[in-house]
């Protein structure tokens, strides 16, 4: 255990050396500037009645929050994919590993800490964004914790899936690949909505099945779930009304998270695995 906080430490040491979080910290800064600035505009626009405005912005929030946790997304994709290869390639693994630290606890310590990393930049990220728009607009998501957590187990789950493929893949192949695999996701679950709208079984089955080979965008629907108040979710719920890909009309279930983290797990043992048989 001691050894696995050790490579868990080294490796957030390792990440604000390399000034990776200096960077993630420019773009957070720049991008919820730019919100910051859109959302003045709109709540201080004045083509737009204050009953419009007020219906703009809970919907715009949702959009930026899209918007953060593709960034988070990538940020995990970015921070996995050359936790192994790269550092197999550099040389720095085999070092550490001819001493008398085992591949299981190199491979869960920079698991444990690279979380740790994207957890804090999701905090900070949604954190900053839900006081910028309240200071700005007024408006208040129903439950902010829980959408960043949401959030948190997105980029968590892909993490997992990029650090899976950095023990057999060049670290770039494994970024583009785990980028990848979130957008086919987050597609399935926009012709999902599109199959639930116009009835189509097929779309919504494989839109189904998808949500579970790569829990990111069920996830993310319990992300807006907490996003979005009551207004809204009269509304969209009304009789009538057409399948939204930014609306969600209830939380996950407690079966789908418990999947989610059996997926996790999962994925995690299926590294330590790949690791172990990994010639170095």
């Amino acid at each position: 255990m001691n050894a696995i906080w050790t490579i868990a430490t080294l490796t957030v040491r390792e990440a604000v050396r390399r000034r990776l979080v200096a960077a993630f910290a420019g773009i957070t800064v720049l991008l919820v500037g730019l919100t910051a600035l859109g959302f003045y505009r709109l709540s201080h626009s004045s083509q737009m009645p204050s009953g419009e405005v007020q219906f703009a912005a809970p919907q715009s929030f949702v959009l930026v929050m899209f918007m953060f946790s593709f960034v988070v997304a990538l940020s995990a994709s970015a921070i996995a994919s050359a936790a192994v290869s790269g550092e197999i390639d550099s040389g720095v693994l085999q070092t550490i590993i001819t001493r008398p630290v085992g591949r299981s606890s190199v491979l869960l310590g920079k698991w444990l800490g690279l979380v740790f990393l994207l957890g804090a930049y999701t905090a900070v990220v949604c954190g900053l964004e839900v006081a910028v728009v309240y200071w700005v607009t007024g408006f208040l998501a129903p439950n902010p914790v829980a959408a960043a957590a949401f959030i948190f187990g997105e980029g968590a789950v892909l993490l997992t899936l990029v650090l899976l493929l950095s023990t057999r893949i060049p670290a770039i192949a494994a970024g583009v690949v785990g980028v990848a695999l979130f957008g086919i996701a987050w597609l399935a679950g926009v012709a999902g909505s599109l199959g639930a709208t116009f009835d189509v079984s097929a779309i919504k089955t494989a839109s189904h099945v998808s949500s579970y080979l790569l829990p990111t965008d069920g996830l993310w629907n319990g992300a807006m779930f907490y996003l979005e108040p009551t207004s809204i979710m009269s509304q969209r719920l009304a009789p009538g009304s057409t399948g939204d890909p930014f609306f969600a009309p209830a939380a996950p279930t407690w079966q789908y998270l418990t999947w989610a983290v059996v997926w996790a797990v999962l994925i995690l043992l299926a590294s330590l695995l790949s690791f172990e048989r990994r010639e170095l």
